[in-house]
């Protein structure tokens, strides 16, 4: 049995590692924006949130499989059965420079279509996501160090030099 949970912030490449993971290992990969969001692939917009009731079942119908990545930003109270029941959580954490690079360049490609992707941007959203990934290091990680220890769950960090020494809470 492989479950992987794969997290970071805006930019630190998540779904790219998630997908070529997945392929290696020729299991499923789940995209947590498509269990938090019931129109994520919809026009690309994140304006209309699952119902807890609804995102609970979709999170439970993942952990009753053999096999699964999960990859998102999220750390909620929803993700910590993902969490918990995942063998390996994997942190992204590149540095903002290179964060700040990626969403920079792929929110052009989607703006100027030259990227099909189900997430429409537009400069508003290429702000907000740059700001959301520079203000990541300070404000969400160490939520997301805390809820980790907390939950007593091991943890590796990647950054972009490789892979850190695996903690143990």
């Amino acid at each position: 049995m492989t479950k992987i949970y794969i997290t970071g912030g805006p930019g630190s490449g998540k779904t790219t590692y998630a997908k070529q993971l997945a392929k290696k290992l020729n299991i499923p990969c789940y995209d947590l924006d498509d269990v938090k969001w019931m129109n994520s692939g919809e026009k690309g917009l994140f304006n209309q949130k699952r119902d807890e009731i609804e995102r609970a079942q979709i999170v439970n119908d993942i952990l009753l499989q053999k096999d699964w990545i999960c990859e998102g930003v999220y750390f909620n109270a929803w993700v910590q059965p993902i969490m918990r029941q995942a063998d390996e959580v994997v942190i992204l954490k590149p540095s903002v420079w290179v964060r700040q690079y990626r969403v920079f360049k792929r929110s052009l490609k989607r703006m100027l279509h030259l990227e099909h992707k189900k997430h429409k941007e537009n400069p508003f959203t290429i702000y907000q996501l740059m700001k959301w990934s520079g203000e990541y290091d300070k404000k969400y990680f160490p939520k997301l160090m805390s809820q980790l220890k907390q939950a007593g769950i091991s943890y590796q960090i990647i950054t972009e030099r490789g892979r850190l020494n695996d903690q143990t809470n």
